[in-house]
């Protein structure tokens, strides 16, 4: 007995076909936050100063590319070069700063599969010398997905009944965050 085919869904409108793992990897290489995180690993501490005082941790979205960002952080405000093995190194013993377990040092397994990480952050950059444009476009990034998690979060607490107080307290929080965000943007490249 031959099983027949799925029919396919009705649809007025072509329905385009999922990328394949080709080119979601290079997406995700190519990504602004991946550029930025490698390209931090080829700058020195000293170039990479101003690039980190523009984009705050919460901006990285990714786990790992933020974990890599704590540390670089930690390394460039030590006046240590973030270079890819110092980076590794100290996160032998500086695990990130939402793990689970914050006292607990970094398993093998986990430093092993972060040193994957950083390899392909580091070799995959494509221009090192853009970080400030990458920095523009994480932040970005970051006000998009601010301006939408507030909106999902307004929601619910209308939904909810949030007493009036409770949701002009949200607004004001909400807009100088949004501000901030703004602000480090346009700093990011030089306009006001």
């Amino acid at each position: 007995m031959t099983a027949e085919p799925k029919p396919r869904p009705l649809s007025l409108v072509a329905q385009d076909p999922e990328p394949d793992w080709r080119a979601t990897s290079v997406l995700r290489q190519w990504d602004p936050e991946a550029q930025l995180v490698g390209a931090l690993m080829h700058l020195p501490a000293a170039t990479a100063v101003p690039i980190l005082e523009l984009v705050p941790d919460t901006a990285i979205w990714r786990p790992d590319n933020r974990w890599a960002y704590e540390i670089i952080r930690h390394l460039v405000d030590s006046d240590v070069d973030p270079d890819p093995v110092v980076v590794l190194h100290t996160a032998g013993y500086r695990p990130p700063a939402d793990a689970a377990h914050p006292g607990e040092p970094v398993s093998a397994g986990r430093l092993h599969g972060f040193a994957v990480h950083l390899a392909e952050l580091y070799t995959r950059t494509v221009t090192p010398t853009a970080a400030t444009q990458y920095a523009r476009e994480v932040l970005d990034d970051a006000y998009r997905r601010a301006v939408g998690f507030h909106g999902i979060r307004l929601t619910q607490l209308a939904e909810t009944g949030a007493p009036r107080d409770e949701l002009t307290d949200y607004l004001t929080a909400m807009r100088s965050e949004l501000a901030d965000l703004w602000r480090r943007a346009d700093a990011a490249t030089g306009s006001r």
